[in-house]
């Protein structure tokens, strides 16, 4: 395999060097590049670009092929000099096979984001060169090649003809990330049915409607109600767990359990006649009337029918934040609102005053509606100003990105984490269990770790003060001089009796 070339350059006020090897469209672009810098750097004139970067060429090849013909090198611009490095030595066409290259590349199973950044780089290797693509002939490839389930969603966004490439990049990396946050939740749905099922027992046998299912002593487990079991509890207000008529619950608040399989008996009409209450008083009709018996469900859906049901709502995913500013002295705590469904990012004004965030103005005003009005209708809220914000975690295990949060007054929370907030973090929600969790870093914001409580303190050695050493010391020397002086004393005692023996002795 060849060996590409490769650019050098110690510094931008130094001539870069090529060195030895295969010449690429991106490496002829890195050396136009670092030629560049380097005659801005230094201020070279025009005329003497070429001859200050020419002997830079370390390949042979090269090199021989400036000489050949450099006195008319010399002579030319630096633009002249590019034209005829990549005539002389990159492949022949390469810029219409490049061109053709970036016309027929498709998004396919890849991240928008990731493939329009590749078409864009390979767009930039022809610039100067008749095969680039203008801004507005990009966008037109990039919108005839996104991926078939992508494109829906664009056409009903109806982004703006007059948006920039880059604006409109980003109004579409929003939509696909949208797209592959429901992919990898379907996904998730999909392997976590495809494991529960492995762990059902399922039933062979399957039963007509016109033979009822017996149930016999032999079965260890009950089995599921006939369709004429199903219909005489419907008929006569049953629970579909317990299977007793006239009861005055449901089978989800059935506290009676499942009977018996050993001691079951197929449901008969006489069971339900005979189970019926008598009337004797008209407040008694009353009291049954307003029970709702599980046969609510006219479907006819069984007790796990009944669980499935979704419920009206679910309780707002609330992350606990904080926050600091210039006003504060330290961290405060506010809580932010979790909305997928918001394609902003929101602060409340009181929190923007509170802790003197800097206010930033909007390039144009945004306008926003409320889900109860007509689309048709005037929107009711413009918003002119934004912050910028990073908020952490309450144990600072996780800190946000820096994000850009539109000022809206009288906002009913303090902070509202739109969309923005959550592409921009690479944050999942998982309805279900009630997670939103950063991919990089798997840190669940709604239930953070719980760290083991820190073991108590060690009381603190207090350190005496000049004049408690002072003290003490005193002290200690008037002891000192007490016990040397009694030792002083008895030495000399001791001595006078030695003495007195020896002089004894010398008389004798």
């Amino acid at each position: 395999m060849t060996k590409s070339a490769r650019v050098e350059q110690s510094a931008p006020s130094k001539p870069p060097k090529l060195l030895a090897g295969e010449l690429t469209p991106e490496i002829a672009r890195d050396w136009d590049n670092a030629c560049t810098t380097y005659f801005m750097h230094k201020g070279i004139d025009a005329e003497d670009q070429v001859k200050m970067i020419a002997f830079g060429m370390l390949d042979p090849r090269l090199h021989t092929w400036y000489l050949a013909q450099r006195a008319t090198l010399d002579a030319g611009t630096f633009t002249e000099y590019m034209t005829a490095l990549k005539d002389a030595w990159l492949e022949s066409h390469w810029d219409t096979k490049l061109r053709r290259k970036v016309l027929g590349s498709q998004q396919g199973n890849r991240a928008f984001y990731e493939w329009a950044l590749e078409v864009q780089n390979q767009n930039t290797l022809l610039y100067g060169n008749a095969a680039h693509l203008s801004n507005a002939q990009l966008r037109n490839q990039l919108e005839a090649n996104i991926c078939e389930e992508l494109t829906i969603p664009v056409l009903r966004a109806k982004l703006a003809d007059d948006l920039t490439l880059k604006k409109w990049i980003e109004e579409v990396k929003h939509l696909d990330d949208k797209r592959l946050e429901d992919l990898a939740s379907h996904k998730r749905i999909a392997e976590d049915l495809y494991k529960s099922s492995k762990r059902t027992n399922t039933y062979t046998s399957t039963y007509k409607t016109s033979v009822p299912k017996t149930h016999t002593s032999s079965s260890s487990r009950l089995g599921a109600l006939s369709e004429t079991e199903r219909t005489l509890l419907m008929k006569h207000k049953g629970c579909f767990k317990c299977r007793k008529f006239y009861v005055s619950h449901q089978s989800k608040e059935c506290t009676n359990g499942a009977p018996d399989a050993s001691t079951y008996k197929t449901l008969t009409e006489s069971d339900a006649i005979a189970a019926k209450p008598k009337s004797k008083t008209v407040a008694a009709v009353g009291t049954i009337g307003a029970v709702m018996p599980s046969s609510v469900l006219d479907d006819g859906s069984s007790s796990e029918d009944d669980m499935c049901v979704a419920p009206f709502e679910t309780a707002h995913l609330i992350w606990p934040c904080l926050l600091t500013g210039p006003s504060s002295n330290s961290f405060e705590r506010f809580d932010a609102l979790i909305d997928h469904g918001s394609h902003l990012v929101l602060i409340d004004d009181n929190v923007v005053n509170k802790l003197g965030l800097h206010r930033r103005k909007l390039h144009r005003q945004i306008e926003a509606n409320s889900a109860f009005l007509d689309n048709s209708s005037p929107s009711p809220f413009s918003f002119s100003e934004y912050v910028l914000l990073a908020p952490s975690s309450i144990n600072h295990d996780w800190t946000s990105r820096t994000i850009r949060a539109i000022i809206a007054p009288g906002l009913a929370v303090p902070i509202l984490g739109g969309g923005p907030f959550l592409s921009h973090n690479c944050l999942v929600i998982d309805h279900e269990h009630r997670t939103v969790i950063a991919k990089d870093g798997n840190y669940d914001l709604l239930n953070p770790p719980q760290y083991p409580p820190r073991s108590p303190h060690r009381s603190k050695v207090s350190i005496p003060s000049r004049r408690d050493i002072l003290r003490q010391r005193k002290v200690v020397v008037n002891e000192l001089k007490t016990v040397l002086n009694d030792r002083r004393e008895c030495n000399e005692q001791n001595t006078i009796s030695i003495s007195t023996n020896v002089v004894t002795l010398l008389r004798k």
